[in-house]
């Protein structure tokens, strides 16, 4: 009896875990026969307006600054942003309402359909760093894509930062 009890609650782990699987956020496309953007390679290449933005002389004092990066894509396949990142806690950057920063990835994939552009904001807290942190910065973003033109792509911003 002890040994047909324990087969049991091995088996019920088992199925329950693989019911966990196929129905995981992550397995969705697998199962409904979507395509997996993620092992898909686009020939596409993505273009940015301008790979790098200086804020000049801000006041550490006066609030977030922020830029927006046009993100366009000029081939023919669409291109998906896998993933972004920044380079400090001070900076986030956003794209179609995904946000990310050094210590939270993206949430979910952003697509760039041929043709399509996409604005990527830049954000910078002059203050992330407490109230003495002047001088000069550069901080990065960074974008990882499905793009065999452009798999990974880094802009950056850069600023004084002063105590008025």
């Amino acid at each position: 009896m002890k040994n047909t009890t324990t087969w049991i609650i091995v088996l019920v782990i088992i199925v329950g875990g693989g019911l966990i699987f196929m129905f995981s956020d992550q397995n969705k496309s697998l199962i409904s026969g979507e395509e997996n953007s993620v092992d898909e390679k686009s020939s596409s290449a993505l273009v940015v307006d301008n790979i790098s933005y200086d804020f000049g002389e801000i006041d550490i004092f006066g609030g977030k600054v922020e830029k927006d990066f046009i993100l366009k894509n000029e081939g023919i396949d669409s291109i998906v942003i896998l993933a972004g990142t920044t380079s400090c806690g001070c900076t986030d950057g956003v794209i179609d309402g995904v946000t990310f920063g050094m210590h939270e990835g993206m949430t979910r994939q952003v697509v760039i359909a041929s043709g399509e552009s996409k604005i990527l904001k830049a954000i910078y807290d002059p203050l992330a760093h407490g109230p003495n942190a002047v001088g000069p910065v550069t901080r990065q973003l960074f974008l990882k894509t499905n793009s065999t033109e452009t798999p990974e792509l880094e802009i950056r911003i850069s600023a004084d930062v002063t105590k008025k």
